[in-house]
This record gives structure tokens, sequence and C-alpha cells, in this order.
């Protein structure tokens, strides 16, 4: 059984001053004067001009965190314009914002020096900007629209095309200020392991069952498993450093062994673990290479006025032609799996 440690409080925060909160809004009335469809919209060069002129404290902030991460692998901003919100949705899938409103055109240039928007075609229809609220038949289920505990995973553990940021903005906390998004970073949690177990959690004796998310209609016995991956790894030559895949709800040890040391491993991230209580226009970055993230509970009322956030897939690498839903897109299709 999994204990939950106290999260740590060192945490510093980007947070804009009134000028540029402005020279922000004035830089999202000339986003949404492009024309067309956000997706063939994010690849234009009027786009990536716009991008360009992003306060220069929060262009170099993203690009910092970009570059040389830090090891607890989270970065905060406060200050963000976010529009008017209307009440928060109760009911799956509900899409009341569209693609021009304020908050999708920010994470999309927020986005952009990440490396640009990324969706996948199972997973909400492809949308590039995810709505994240309570809703009542998933209260008790582990996914971002449930309300009970939500424990640490690797966003999209299961795809061989994962994103390399995570972004979460808020609209609106829950009534209580209760929830917290929860981070913990492989890089301070794997010195709190033996040599033994870092040695098998590198090996391939896990699979990852594909998210609740990626799967509605499924039975639980319908659910694709992933081929045998490790847990843990060596990022590449110019990027050193331990880098985690997992998700507590869906990774497993193909052994008792492995298992155990994976839960071990997720003891480890809760010890280390810090936690954010987001407010209306607080954005959190989460390096989704090197951070396990997870959902305190909370009590939604399903009033209007719930917790609601925007959550968005940063990725920097090229997408290959033959895996994308639309030519010159933006969004991964389901056969992408195999062919990624």
């Amino acid at each position: 059984m999994t204990t939950h440690a106290e999260p740590r409080a060192d945490l510093a925060a980007l947070t804009l001053d009134p000028a540029e909160t402005t020279r922000l809004e004035e830089l999202l009335h000339d986003t949404a004067q492009l024309p067309g469809p956000l997706e063939q919209t994010l690849q234009t060069a009027a786009f990536a001009a716009l991008a360009g002129r992003l306060p220069a404290r929060l262009r170099e902030g993203i690009g910092s965190f970009r570059d040389t991460p830090p090891d607890h692998g989270l970065l905060v901003v406060r200050g963000l314009p976010v529009g008017d919100i209307p009440a928060t949705p109760a009911v799956y899938g509900s899409d009341v914002l569209g693609e021009t409103h304020p908050s999708s055109l920010l994470v999309a240039l927020i986005a952009h020096p990440l490396g640009g928007l990324i969706g996948y075609e199972d997973e909400k229809s492809g949308a590039l900007v995810h709505d994240v609220y309570p809703v009542p038949t998933d209260a008790a289920k582990p996914l971002n629209s449930g309300s009970t505990l939500f424990d640490f995973h690797t966003e999209n553990v299961h795809h061989p095309v994962r994103p390399s940021h995570l972004g979460l903005l808020c609209l609106r906390p829950d009534h209580d200020r209760r929830a917290a998004t929860m981070v913990a970073s492989v890089r301070e949690a794997e010195p709190l392991l033996s040599a033994a177990d870092r040695e098998l959690l590198r090996t391939d004796r896990y699979r990852s069952r594909f998210p609740l998310s990626f799967t509605r209609g499924l039975a639980e016995d319908e659910r694709p498993v992933t081929d045998p991956h490790p847990v843990l790894m060596d990022g590449p030559a110019g990027a050193p450093g331990t880098r985690v895949r997992f998700n507590m709800h869906n990774t497993f040890g193909t052994d008792a062994s492995a298992q155990e040391a994976l839960e071990r491993l997720n003891r480890a991230m809760h010890t280390v673990h810090r936690a954010v209580r987001a407010d209306r226009g607080e954005l959190l970055l989460v390096d989704n290479r090197i951070v396990v993230h997870g959902r305190s509970d909370f009590t939604p009322r399903y009033d209007g006025n719930d917790r609601w956030l925007r959550r968005f897939y940063p990725y920097p690498g090229e997408l290959r032609a033959d895996v994308l839903v639309r030519a010159g897109g933006r969004v991964l299709g389901k056969d992408s799996y195999a062919r990624a």
C-alpha cells in the first residue's frame, strides 16, 4: 500500500506583472485573427512570428525549462490571461470554448517553443487542447475526469510517441481548493532506491495497458497491452540523466520481483513529490520524460463552478507523415502505434 508523504514546498514560480499580462492579451487578440483550423494555423510562419512575441520573461523561462530542466521537472507560471469562462461542463466530451478562445490560443503559443502541440486520434477525438473537469459517471475512475485519487503516471505511457511535456492551465479551481496536481521526479526519487531495484527497473519486465482515456467503451479485458518495456532508462547523449515511464494504474511487472520494484519506486515518488493547487490563470508545465504526475481527491458539486483545467501536449520531434491523420497536421492516427 502506498504511503502518501507530505509534499515538498520548495517551488519557485514565474509570475507575470500586469504590463506583461496586458501585452499577452494583445497578442492573443492578434492570434485570433489568423485564418483556418488551429491544427493548420500552428504550421504557419505567421503563427511562429506571433509566438516569438510572447513576453520576454515568459519566452526565456520556457526556453530555459526546455533546455535545462530543473531536477524537479516543473515550471509554474502565474498571471496568465484566460478570457471569459462559462460554467464548467459536467458531461464528457463537451466543447464549449472552441479553438479561438483565448485559453486555446494561449496554450498553443506557449507550446510553440516546446515543439508545438500534438494530439491523438483515439483520445478526445484528436483534440489538440483538452478540457479537464469532473464528470459524475467517471468519479471513481482513474481518469482526469474523475475525482478520487489519481496516482502517479507518465502521460500516455503506452504510446511510442509520448509528449515531451504536459501543460495544465487552470481556468477555475475546485470549490474547496483541495484538488492538487502531484508531481514527482525520477531524478529525486531514484537515489532512494537500492541498486538492485534500479537495475531491475531498467529491464524489459514491464508492460502497460492502454489508458482508459484511449479505450472508452472497451471492457477491461479488451484494453490492449504494450510490448515489454523498461520503467527507467537513460536519456540520450545530448540530454543525460534517468528518464521514467510508468502508470501505477496501468503498468505492471511481468513477475513478482518486477512488480515489487515498481511499487517501491512509486513509494519513493510519493516521498519526494510536490503538490500544486493551481488557481485561475496559473499554468503547470511538467517534463513528461522525468516526472510522473497525479491528482489528489476532491469533492465536485457539478454546479457549473467545479475545477476546470486545459491540458495540452507539446512535442519537439519531427512527426512522420505516415503516422498522422492529416498531411502536415499534428494529430497521430489510431494506427500509429506500430509505425511510430
